[in-house]
């Protein structure tokens, strides 16, 4: 019965996670690398790695539904940032670049600032432990993530051997 149960939770995330991610099948998304690091989709591996109760997983899943849908904006800034840092690499100047970056810093001040935000209300169906397991296990679905994407970008020094810079390099005598 309890399986029962969360299965039909899990389809219920999933039918509204589908409808989300036909915004653009282009990307690679986060559930694409979780299914490909662990064999399963990331809600089921939040289910049994945070032994999410029967009493607790609708809550759960509601508050996880609107974690991914507001996360959703933010991945897609992110992807839509590095894409333009690999597509106008060999044009950006200075200035641009320094920008870019900036603005990517500022994409992860504003990750962490909504991570904070779900930790407090993830507390309150989880409990301290297992909501800190669930952030340790979602910052290493991130980072996965981001070395997934990373892997489709040209490596800066390949990119740096087609530049020419505007100064000469700084070089650090030891």
């Amino acid at each position: 019965m309890r399986n029962l149960f969360v299965n039909l939770l899990l389809m219920l995330f999933f039918s509204t996670s589908a409808l989300a991610q036909s915004e653009n099948d282009s990307i690679p998304l986060e559930q694409t690398v979780v299914e490909k690091i662990f064999g399963k989709n990331k809600t089921l591996l939040l289910f049994e790695c945070l032994k999410i109760y029967k009493d607790e997983s609708f809550d759960f899943i509601t508050i996880l539904n609107d974690y991914e849908t507001e996360k959703r904006p933010w991945f897609l800034e992110r992807i839509s940032l590095l894409k333009l840092y690999n597509e106008q690499f060999e044009s950006l100047d200075e200035q641009k670049m320094f920008a870019l970056t900036k603005r990517l810093i500022a994409s992860d001040r504003e990750y962490t600032k909504y991570q904070v935000r779900y930790y407090r209300r993830m507390i309150k169906v989880l409990g301290v432990a297992r909501t800190a397991q669930f952030f340790q296990l979602d910052n290493y679905i991130e980072q996965a993530t981001r070395a997934y994407l990373q892997n489709d970008i040209p490596f800066i020094k390949q990119l740096e051997s087609n530049r020419v810079p505007e100064h000469p390099p700084l070089v650090i005598k030891q």
